[in-house]
């Protein structure tokens, strides 16, 4: 026990982890070098930009709009087609 000598397992342990360590830096290199190569999003036209803080995921402007019609139609159609109940 005392003769000061590394076990093998202690080895493989290291080997294992600065290989780990590697494959890992290795993957995350990858992914961003395959991020920074994605196409930009095209922007927003001006009257459809969401307000400052907020992200695209968002509606506004022409979407919001289209949406509230849409739903007011529905709305309208179904209280006019609804049976009132005794």
């Amino acid at each position: 026990m005392g003769t000061g000598v590394i076990g093998t397992s202690a080895v493989v342990d290291v080997l294992l982890v600065v290989v780990g360590l590697a494959l890992g830096t290795v993957v995350l290199l990858g992914l961003w070098l395959a991020r920074a190569r994605a196409p930009v999003r095209p922007c927003l036209p001006a009257d459809d930009q969401p307000p400052a803080g907020l992200g695209r995921l968002v509606p506004v402007g022409r979407q919001v709009d289209a949406d509230v019609r849409a739903g007011l139609h529905a709305l309208d159609l179904w209280l006019r087609t609804a049976r009132v109940r005794p």
